[in-house]
């Protein structure tokens, strides 16, 4: 198993500036505690600024780590023109000496594909030809493309530090963007409002696509996560910026009936509780309940990579964050390490 985290996009009652600091030694903490990776969604128009620009802040955090990855999670492809994501995948690239990933998902929030002009109704589509159209780009040789959305003819230099690219890890869960992730991606990333049961039949279905299309499996899961002394203190310090962040996702439609049944009916915000919410979604309480869950998960689902949020806005500092990212590096990460080679 293999774990990331992912950074919030926000600070809350401080400067931007302090707050983009705060994420670079969040990350150097991570590296330090065994951390794969750091990953940074994209969000636009957040009330009082957010991190706008994903790769722009993993450029630094490649700059200020050594062995630590850095990753979109993700990306929204049909929002960008596809050489303006595959330069900016390049350049990573190579200054992280292939340390960067390539996250892409085919967007959902409306009031962005309007600020950037795009039609949400040609998402799909337009993200199908982004992903063929990056192909041509890392190939790094000349290519002539014709296609509904664009028309190129270029050659995209350099060619990819990675061979034979950067990994490109793709998020979706209808039926059509499981075989998308199982045709073009290197991981299919299970979002985190899909509760692990729902992620394990999804995976399997995944799988059998990949079977398909003759591609390896790779199963990444973003969750939310906690550590601290005992369960009802976790609950105490977290629960209700997590609660609150996954509150914000029922607003914009991002749980859906077909995979929540509770979902169907209109609920108030005060009934999406922690106890609704949590199960098979929140990593939390002490060291030996994350890894007899994180143990549970992986049986499940057959899950290979888990990207864990620790802080959101308005939930523990970023002091404890930093203390909850080296405990979890010592009681869990070290210690599923361990397990596993024996």
């Amino acid at each position: 198993m293999q774990y990331g985290i992912v950074l919030p996009i926000q600070g809350i009652g401080q400067s931007l500036d302090d707050f983009l600091g705060e994420l670079i030694v969040e990350a150097q903490v991570a590296e330090e505690s065994g951390f794969d990776s750091v990953f940074l969604p994209e969000f636009h128009q957040a009330k009082n600024g957010a991190v706008v620009s994903p790769t722009v802040i993993g450029a630094a955090i490649l700059q200020a780590t050594s062995t630590l990855r850095f990753g979109t999670a993700v990306l929204a492809a049909p929002l960008h023109h596809p050489i303006r994501i595959a330069e900016d995948a390049l350049m990573l690239d190579w200054l992280s000496s292939g340390r960067f990933i390539l996250g892409l998902g085919a967007g959902h929030q409306i009031a962005d594909f309007v600020a950037y002009g795009v039609d949400h109704g040609t998402r799909t589509e337009r993200f199908e030809e982004i992903l063929h159209i990056l192909g041509l780009c890392f190939s790094g040789r000349p290519f002539s493309h014709d296609g509904d959305f664009f028309q190129i003819e270029a050659e995209i230099t350099p060619a990819p530090y990675s061979e034979p690219r950067p990994p490109i890890w793709l998020g979706g869960h209808g039926a059509a963007g499981i075989d998308r992730a199982a045709r073009l991606g290197d991981l299919w990333l299970a979002d985190p409002q899909r509760h692990v049961a729902v992620i394990a039949e999804l995976a399997e279905n995944y799988r059998e696509r990949c079977g398909v299309h003759a591609t390896t499996p790779a199963v990444g899961m973003f969750r939310e996560a906690w550590i601290a002394n005992d369960h009802e203190s976790a609950v105490r310090e977290w629960a209700e910026s997590a609660v609150a962040v996954h509150r914000f996702y029922y607003n914009v439609g991002a749980y859906r009936p077909q995979f929540e049944a509770w979902a169907t009916a209109s609920l108030s915000l005060s009934e999406l509780t922690f106890d609704l919410l949590s199960p098979g979604r929140f990593l939390v309480g002490d060291g030996d309940l994350l890894r007899h869950t994180v143990e549970q998960w992986r049986n499940l689902t057959g899950v290979q990579y888990l990207a864990l949020r620790f802080r959101h806005p308005k939930g523990p500092s970023h002091e404890a964050t930093c203390e909850a990212l080296r405990r979890f590096g010592q009681e869990v990460i070290s210690t599923t390490s361990e397990s596993e080679e024996e």
